[in-house]
């Protein structure tokens, strides 16, 4: 489960965000090392550059597909997609045990062809 931190502004305390959206305003300027930052399930205050975000500038350095997909796709959109994921692979594989004869019997034919050239 990724770890929400809050971070102070001039403005205000901003939070919870992500590690990930840390890491993300850092890159962009937004926040500093000097920015002052403390987990949601702790009280401890304590500088950016000092707290530990290995974890989630790994995951920004080298995404996987499900975060990519996550952060540039609706939920809706995905779900639609492996709702016709599913179907799509449940009809072929009804297709196939019902079409399993003839290829089977193109299968041996095309073998003899190769075997007769």
């Amino acid at each position: 489960m990724a770890r929400k931190y809050f971070y102070d502004t001039p403005q205000g305390k901003v939070g919870p965000v992500s590690g990930e959206d840390l890491v993300r305003l850092r890159a962009a300027g937004e926040i500093s090392g000097d920015t002052w930052v403390r987990r949601a399930d702790s009280s401890t205050w304590r500088h950016l550059s000092k707290t530990d975000l290995r974890e989630e500038e790994e995951a920004a350095a080298n995404p996987s597909l499900w975060h990519l997909l996550r952060r540039h796709v609706p939920i809706s959109t995905l779900l639609i997609l492996a709702v016709v994921a599913v179907v799509f692979i449940m009809i072929l594989v009804g297709l196939a045990s019902i079409l399993w004869p003839v290829l089977l019997v193109l299968l041996v034919l095309w073998l003899l062809s190769l075997a007769l050239k």
